[in-house]
Parts: structure tokens; sequence; C-alpha cells
């Protein structure tokens, strides 16, 4: 609950506390709390905390009690959703913030908060960060899986306290002898020893297996003993090392066991290898697939050339693990042996280098390929001592002569198998605004990050309900600016339905309440493209009417009033002002509902109880009553002078968010007077709530919402395809800096928002290319889903290459990266071109199959891998 009006301070202090305290550095051992990212930005919106808000229009909705149910799966078990996005689904706040929040506001019930611990990540490279997702394992006892236990634990937990845990779930005596197994492979297991060693040091994933052992008071273990262990396929045959680990999984890798290896029988072509997903490590999984069938790298890591070139002294390196840990990969995908194999190895070196890759969180694959590409380059650098190197001005010189100078100058540092075959030189013009300053430099890139051409409008998806209540809702697709304003999406909604736009309330309704009423002059890009909105066609909006909210309550006789009891779609009723009593609010809001209302049957004891309450007033849907079994035909109730009696559907009641976040509920009574209603200016903070009891709610309210709902022919429309060669064209277009970013020109001694152009000056042999699907602004994020088409065969790259003497540059796709669904989830999978039998594959995960080179384009691809023509004249020998 929330304090007492009196000890609640004011927006402007609570902004001060709250604002002080989330700015602070996390601090390993602490508690942080997850809140749902639309109800702090509600939080923000009602206190001013973001001035990115324009906190002068619109209705400053009080955000009532802390929602955090949108965050929890909807099965009961208490459990968050799988890929939650800190910041754009939830956001970390301290306890503190927390505890002063809760004060405030309340919470919505006792099961809201979420509380995870500050845990330092990374083994070389330490970063402290949340662990919003404990990582699940299988439990089982001496390898019998018919007893498995899932169980949560965290990185930070070590092997000892796991061991101390399954013990006590398996009620395993302290005097019985335990040793524990992790499954390496399928059917090979080895042991954990090394008991101060961490669950996240010792490499253990999510999903992974662990067995607990016991002895026998023979002396003898039981897997020594068992001829079958288990009932499961997988648990048969079990290969169990002699050795035990002390160092954990990163040393028994490398002198024990194939961490890759998989039983011989699973046999497969050379490069054919799945990857096992790890526990949302597909991200991984897809990079690691194209890189893969990047011919000259694999022939370079197959030949094991890249032991010979380690630099395990490069301070910018990875000591050589990351470059040994691929090569590793890469021998056992390429074998010919495996059909797929689990790269536990590769996780954990990457996770120990690059914490924020630790977890088991899904990822941004551009982002683990730019460090896994940084990686293998600074871990295979051939420059052991890098030289300092002053650059120089290119001061009119000639761009050839400056590009050498750039490109040598750049080898003498930097010289691995990275730069020979992923790095170009790209030219950036940057023009000063007022002294026609111009700087040329040349810098080198191992991909190009191409926008997607995007239009200045946006697709907003609208509801609309209809002033006649019999009319079945309406659902648009209306394209407007995405600069532009409220106003600019009820013209277009005006224009579409033929209403005009001046009788239109445009809403955003959550879970079944208004959570804002919006003004003409608030801006579109406050409404994020998750955010459902209603639009209401009103009658009349003058002086002589008021519009009411009402939401549909069902109430408990154990508890008070909760947003969780709202069901239904939340209705706008235009009363008359004056003269609105009782029974015409009862009246309106009864005609408003007759699309969602089914009678009972004639005979239901419900309907003809002998204690029935009086319908005061006329009922608009009467004829859809059943009669009192003494009125022969009464269709309408006036017509009965009273003698049709029949129970009321719903009582009134107003609820107001007071200033300490709790929720006020006042009931409305009959007394035939006048209702003194709040005007919708003041109704942000207050609504009529229509009060039923859940038995009478089950046997005459059918929510028909989403069945019952017209789709406008403008949710057909299609978004037009783009080509490549329109991403390259806008890449290589001179535009104009932004104030954040201005450049500092030295002529004029201060930052300018200079024009700068790219230009293409040398391509390498293998083309990256990513295409920017994720945008991002103040209000929202979101994934860009066009299509782009790009050729699988004879990308010319010429025409974008201004270097005149620079070779041909045709260039033939190999890879694909896919991104499916939407931002912060979702799922990946490769497209690769097999180089031995020169056919496409799909790899998810540790599935591989064949598919049609016409498959290969897709609306879900994100980065591309070209291999230049003239790379093709060295063939791979793998066999």
């Amino acid at each position: 609950m929330a304090e007492d009006v009196e000890s609640v301070p004011d927006i402007t202090t609570q902004k001060q506390l709250i604002q002080a305290q989330i700015g602070k550095t996390m601090v390993k051992g602490q508690t942080w709390y997850l809140i749902d990212s639309k109800w702090f930005k509600s939080f923000k919106h009602y206190v001013g905390m973001d001035d990115a808000w324009d906190t002068s229009s619109g209705t400053d909705s009080h955000p009532g009690p802390i929602d955090n149910n949108p965050l929890f799966n909807d099965d009961g078990s208490g459990s968050i959703k799988e890929n939650l996005v800190d910041e754009l689904d939830y956001v970390l706040v301290p306890s503190e913030s927390w505890d002063l929040l809760v004060q405030w506001y309340g919470t919505v019930d006792h099961n809201t908060a979420i509380s995870r611990q500050v845990v330092e990540n990374g083994v070389f490279v330490k970063h402290c960060k949340v662990e919003v997702y404990l990582l699940e394992l299988r439990l089982c006892k001496d390898f019998n899986l018919e007893n498995e236990i899932r169980h949560k634990f965290s990185k930070i937990d070590t092997v000892g306290h796991v061991g101390k845990t399954m013990r006590k779930l398996y009620e395993i005596p302290d005097e019985v002898e335990t040793r524990i197994w992790y499954c390496c492979a399928p059917n090979e297991f080895n042991e954990l020893t090394k008991e101060e060693s961490t669950v996240q040091d010792s490499g253990l994933c999510q999903n992974q297996l662990l067995v607990i052992e016991t002895r026998s008071e023979d002396g003898s273990w039981n897997h020594q003993t068992k001829k079958t262990l288990g009932t499961y396929p997988m648990m048969t045959n079990v290969s169990v090392s002699d050795k035990s680990s002390t160092a954990g999984p990163s040393s028994i890798m490398s002198t024990r066991f194939n961490p890759y290896s998989y039983p011989t029988e699973n046999r497969s072509a050379p490069g054919l290898c799945g990857l096992c997903n790890l526990g949302n490590t597909c991200f991984m999984n897809s990079v690691l697939q194209c890189m893969s069938n990047c011919p000259p790298i694999t022939k370079y890591f197959l030949n094991e050339e890249h032991l010979n070139e380690l630099n395990e002294e490069n301070p910018l390196g990875m000591k050589g693990e990351i470059a040994k840990a691929f090569g590793d990969l890469i021998k056992v995908m390429w074998s010919g042996r495996y059909s797929y194999t689990m790269p536990h190895n590769f996780k954990l070196q990457v996770g120990r280098f690059a914490p924020q890759f630790s977890g088991y969180q899904q990822h941004d694959s551009q982002e683990l390929l730019t460090f896994l590409l940084d990686g293998l380059h600074e871990d295979l650098n051939r420059i052991k001592k890098k030289p300092y190197i002053e650059l120089q001005d290119a001061s009119g010189r000639p761009d050839k002569d400056v590009a050498k100078e750039a490109w040598d100058n750049y080898r003498k540092r930097n010289d691995s198998v990275i730069v020979d075959f992923f790095h170009g030189l790209l030219k950036s013009t940057v023009v000063c605004p007022d002294c026609s300053k111009v700087s040329v430099t040349f810098d080198p890139f191992c991909y190009l990050s191409l926008p997607l051409p995007t239009k200045k409008e946006r697709a907003l998806e609208v509801l609309l309900f209809h002033c006649d209540a019999a009319q079945k809702p309406t659902r648009y697709t209306v394209i407007v600016p995405k600069k532009g304003l409220i106003r600019d999406l009820v013209t277009n909604v005006g224009r579409l339905s033929s209403i005009h736009p001046d009788n239109l309330i445009v809403t955003e309704v959550t879970r079944s309440h208004f959570h804002k009423f919006y003004t003409n002059k608030d801006a579109l890009e406050k409404i994020d493209d998750k955010d459902v909105i209603y639009i209401y066609e009103m009658p009349v909006q003058n002086d002589t009417h008021v519009i009411l909210p009402v939401c549909l309550w069902e109430s408990s006789p154990k508890l008070g009033f909760s947003h969780e009891q709202l069901f239904g779609d939340p209705l706008l009723i235009a009363a008359p002002r004056k003269g609105c009593t009782y029974d015409v609010l009862y009246q309106l809001v009864l005609h408003k509902l007759q699309r969602c209302l089914r009678m009972p049957d004639d005979n239901s004891s419900w309907w003809n109880t002998k204690t029935r309450r009086i319908l005061n007033g006329d009922l608009t849907l009467s004829e859809d009553l059943p009669s009192d079994e003494n009125d022969r035909s009464c269709s309408d109730s006036s017509d009965c002078n009273g003698e049709l009696i029949q129970r009321r559907l719903f009582s009134f009641y107003l609820v107001t968010s007071g200033a300490d976040c709790s929720q006020d509920i006042v009931k409305i009574h009959n007394d035939g007077n006048p209702l003194p209603f709040p005007t919708l200016e003041h109704m942000g903070q207050s609504f009529i709530a229509a009060k039923w009891v859940p038995r009478d709610r089950d046997q005459v309210f059918y929510d028909q919402s989403l069945e019952d709902i017209k789709d406008d022919q403008s949710t057909k429309s299609n978004l037009q395809t783009l080509k490549l060669k329109d991403c390259i064209e806008l890449y290589t277009t001179r535009e104009k800096l932004g104030a954040d970013d201005a450049w500092y020109c030295p002529t004029c001694k201060k930052h300018q928002q200079a024009t700068k152009k790219f230009d293409l000056w040398c391509l390498p042999r293998i083309l990256i290319i990513h295409l920017k699907r994720f945008v991002y602004n103040r209000y929202h994020r979101d994934k860009v889903d066009r299509m782009v088409q790009y050729p699988v065969r004879g990308l010319n790259m010429s025409d974008y290459v201004i270097n005149k003497s620079h070779l041909q540059a045709v260039y033939d796709l190999i890879g694909v990266c896919n991104h499916y669904g939407g931002l912060g989830g979702g799922h990946y999978t490769a497209f690769c071109q097999n180089q031995s039998d020169h056919k496409w594959y799909l790899f998810d995960d540790n599935c591989v199959s064949e598919i049609k080179e016409q498959a290969v384009v897709s609306s879900a691809a994100y980065v591309l891998f070209y291999m230049r023509r003239d790379s093709y004249d060295e063939e791979m020998e793998l066999n």
C-alpha cells in the first residue's frame, strides 16, 4: 500500500530523489529491481523527470500503482518472460529507489517485486551488471533421467553450492560420498571437482545436464555398476572420464577430451555441422556459420596457420584464446565426423573477454561479429610492437597519395589474416559550412553498416470505435508523418472513415483502462509501435455534454479495487452535462455494451430469480431480454407498466487516483439527482467503474472484441521493396552532421554542423554488409522489416568505388545472417553456401538442411557475406 498523502513528497522532490539514485554505479552484491518500462515512462511523464516528454500537453495521468504484470509469463508460474530487453521492456532501479516508489505509489499485487543481484561478469575483463536471468540447469542422480529436476542458479554460485543444492534436492545423507559430472557432449561426461569455481568460470550453460553420482556401500561408483544408465537414448553407453577436473572446463577441454566431440555415427559432409543452442545463443551460432563458410578463413584455420601467428602478448588481444577456440571449432565443423557440435569452449572464451556476452540472453549478432573480427585480428596480429605514427592532413594532396599513405600506416600497426581478407578503405570528406575548410581522411573498415532508406512517414495501427454502438470497431493502418502531431492522425482517420476529425478522441489503452488521452498538439513520436491506440467517435463535443471514461470492473468480495479486475474495452460516454441521472448514465453505458451482451436462457434460474431488483428506467435492449413467465409478449418494458422486473447488470463507482497513488473508490448512489461528473480534462486521474459481480458477467457478458472487428482496406497495404543499391547510395550520400556529433573545425576553432560524405576507395576480398534494421529514437526502438532485394551472384560494386585504379569488384553471396522477430528477441539463423558442393544450406542451430538458391533472399536478412570473384582462384583443400 502507498503511504498517506501527508507523507508523500511533491512530484518535484520525487523527481530529484529518483533521478539521483538511478544514475548510481552498480556495485557487486547490490540488489536492483526491474520495473515495467511502460509504468516507469508514465511515472517520468507525471513528475517531469524526462526532458524528452512535453509535460505541458496532454493529460498527465497519475501512473497508479506499480504494475509489473506485463513482465511475467501468463502461465502463473511467477517467472518472467524470456528475451526482455533493458529500457525497452523494463528499467533497472536500485533498491532504495524501489522502496521509495513502493511507498509513494504502492503495487497492484504482492507479487510485483522482481529483485535481482548485481554480479561481476567476465574473467579477464570485469564488468558489473544485473543478472536478470538465472541459469537453469537439468539435474539428475546417478545418471537416471527419470528423476530429473530443473533448478536455477546464479552464475556466481560456486560448484560447491551447486553440489550442496543437489544433495538437498535428492535427500542424499551427509555420510554418502558424491561427485558431480557435467554433460560436455552427448553421452560424454566430465567431473567438476574445483568447488570454489563459479558456474560462470566452469562454463556451464543454459539447460546443461549435471549428474550427482553416489558411491555405494561397497565403495564402487554407480556408473560402474550399471549396464544401462537410464532409460533415455542419450544416457545409454555413457562415456565417463576417469580423470577429474581441477580447473573447470577450460583446462578439461584442452587436455582430456575434445570439447566439441560427438559420437562418430553422426557423420556429415565437411562444413555441414550444426551448432547446439546453449541458451539463447542462436545469435552466436549464425555468425559462426557465416564465418565458417568464408573459404579463405576456413582454409587458414584448417591448415593451423593461426598457431604460428598467435600474438599472446598483444595488450589489445585476447591472449590468443579467441583464435585458438575459433580454430578448434572450425576443425570440428569441417572434419566431416559430426552432424552437430556444442561450442562450449568458444562461448566460454567470448564471455571471459566480452562480459556483455557472458550470460544467456539474446544479443545482436552484428555486435558479436564485430567483437569476433576484432578479437581474431588482435590475437593474430603479426605486428608484435606497434610503432607510433603521426597522422598527416591531406593538405590538398591527391587522393591516391593520401590513401596509400593511410593504408601503409595502418598496415604498419595492423597486419593479420583478418586485415588480409576483411578490411577495406573508406574516404571521408568533411566540409565546414562557415569557412569551407575541407578535411579528407582515409579510414579502414571491416564491414559496411548500411542504413535502410526510410520514408518520412510511419504506419500506425489504430482501432476506431464508432458512435453507433451496434457497428463493429474498425481497424485502420494509417500513414502519418514521423515528426507529425496527433492532429495528423485524426485527420487521416477522419478521411478514411468519413468522420469529422473534431469528433475523434485518441487514447492509449492498457489492459482494459485508459492509459493516456492525447491532444491534437501531442507529438506522434510519443506513440510506440506496440502501444494500443483506440480512437473513439463522439456524437458531440460541446458545452452541453461531458465525455466520461467508463471501465468495466469485475469485483471480488475479498479484494478491493484493482486494475487487474478490469475487463473488456473501456468506453467513452457522451453524457448530458445537465440532468445526467444515475438511470440516464446506466442506459448510455448499456447501449454502448449491446454488442457484448448475450441474453441468458429463458429458463435460467439466474434470470428468473424471485429476489429481483427493479430496473429503473427504460431498458434499451428490452426486445432481446426474456419476459417474465406471466408476461405474455412484452417487447418493450415501458409497455408493461413496470411488470417486467429484472436485475441490474452493474453499478457505478467513481475511481480516483490520489496524490499518494492509492485508489479512492466512491460508490455512486441512485438518488434521482443529476450526477456532478468532472470533465474529460480532469479524467486522467479518475474514471467511472461499472462494477459487475462475477456471476453476472459470466451469464451475459460476451467479450468478442478480438473476433468482432472489421479490417479496413488500409490494413492490407504493403511497404515498398528496397534494393541493396538503394542502401549503398544512401550510405554514400552527403549528409549534414547533427548537433550531437558536430565536427571541430581547426580553422574556425569551434564545433560545426558540417557536411560529411563517405566514398568507397578500396574493397576487401570478403565484403560484409550489415543492414541497419534496428532504429532508435528518444521515444522508442523498433525493427525495420522491409524487404531488401540483394543479388546472389554478380554484385558489381565497381560503380561505387571512386578509386579508378581499383580492380573489378564483382562479388557473389556466400552467407546470410537472418533475424526473425522483433527487437530484443526473435531468432537467428544462417544461409550459407558450402564450398565443397556449392549448394545452399540453412543452419538453424543444430539443424542443417539444404535449401534452394531463390530462398536465400528474404526479408529476414540482417548481415550479408560476399566474396570477390578473384578470391575463388585458390580452391580449398578440405579432404
